[in-house]
């Protein structure tokens, strides 16, 4: 089957949405989408760079946990998928990653620091701290209406 066909893009003069499979093989044309709109707003190869990292670690939470195959999701009659809209606001590239697997108490996860986890030699788990780390705003919803949704917001710093 030709999934090419499940991909759509929308844009708009101040957005572009993306409606991709919940599929890891997906992961590639959702980071290159990214960057090159935050090349296209001016963004610094250093924070192009991190907008990307923080964006993978996003949707890989989405695929391997919201849409774990022991996940209950929210609507489990339609496949696994990503809503993702990205905005220029002003200085601020606004990227919004929506998902209707399985809810996350976003606000009560309290991971161990990066240097923690690296000095116990543990793989994984540094996505929301990387996240927090490299984008200037994380924030979390979720809803039986609207599934999940996590709004990442970088800044453009003025020189």
């Amino acid at each position: 089957m030709d999934d090419s066909r499940l991909v759509t893009v929308k844009r708009s003069t101040d957005a572009v949405a993306v409606h991709t499979p919940g599929d890891v093989s997906y992961l590639g044309h959702i980071r290159e989408l990214v960057c090159d709109l935050a090349h296209k707003v001016g963004f610094p190869s250093e924070d192009i760079a991190k907008i990307e990292m923080a964006v993978d670690e996003a949707c890989t939470n989405i695929v391997e946990h919201a849409y774990a195959p022991d996940a209950t999701w929210r609507w489990q009659q339609q496949r696994p998928e990503i809503r993702i809209v990205v905005r220029i606001a002003r200085d601020q590239l606004i990227i919004e990653l929506n998902d209707h697997g399985q809810h996350f108490d976003f606000a009560a996860y309290r991971p161990a620091t990066v240097q923690d986890r690296a000095q116990d030699m543990q793989t994984g788990g540094y996505g929301i701290a990387i996240m927090r780390e490299f984008m200037d705003e994380v924030a979390y919803t979720s809803s039986a209406a609207e599934g999940n949704t996590l709004r990442l917001v970088k800044y453009l710093k003025k020189t």
